[in-house]
């Protein structure tokens, strides 16, 4: 059986990053992290996802090595039947920034795995280095993503990572 560790550095590698492990602290704690909320239970789940899913971990590691500053809030509803969506927000001082809005439906292991499927939207502008707006956000989801209407995009990818972080979650 792997460790948590191997388990998160092979999905690391396999999502398109450099190697270089950053520890709970660094990922979740830090002043300068990149990925930030200021809801206590965001924060819950975000430790929960660190410590039971390598491919959390894999996405948290990855966005601390891009140029992309991501910050997660508890909304009470979103549009339709959304569970979660990625902003972008404008860019500054050589860094981009976005907003993923999540709405706290479902159980603790469900709302992990929107924010992993959200943060894999991340990792997918933290990707695109000329994503620096909403049209920038659309270009990309038009090329890469599947087109559900009211500029509302998916990918294959987000949905597989979702479903992996809950498998990991429950097993």
């Amino acid at each position: 059986m792997l460790s948590l560790a191997t388990w998160a550095m092979a999905v690391t590698l396999a999502l398109g990053s450099a190697a270089r492990p950053f520890d709970a602290t660094a990922l979740l704690d830090a002043p300068g992290r990149h990925v930030r909320t200021t809801d206590k239970g965001l924060r819950a789940l975000l430790r929960t996802g660190y410590q039971h899913s390598p491919t959390f971990v894999a996405l948290l590691q990855r966005l601390e090595q891009s140029d992309v500053y991501v910050y997660i809030e508890d909304v009470p509803r979103l549009p339709r039947a959304l569970e979660g969506r990625l902003l972008v927000l404008p860019p500054s001082h050589g860094f981009r920034y976005v907003r993923i809005q999540i709405a706290l439906r479902g159980t603790p292991s469900e709302s992990i795995a929107i924010l992993g499927h959200e943060l894999r939207h991340a990792v997918e502008v933290a990707d695109a280095s000329g994503v620096v707006d909403t049209l920038g956000l659309v270009a990309l989801y038009r090329q890469i993503g599947i087109d559900r209407g009211n500029n509302e995009f998916d990918t294959i990818e987000a949905q597989q990572t979702g479903r992996q972080v809950l498998k990991e979650l429950v097993a």
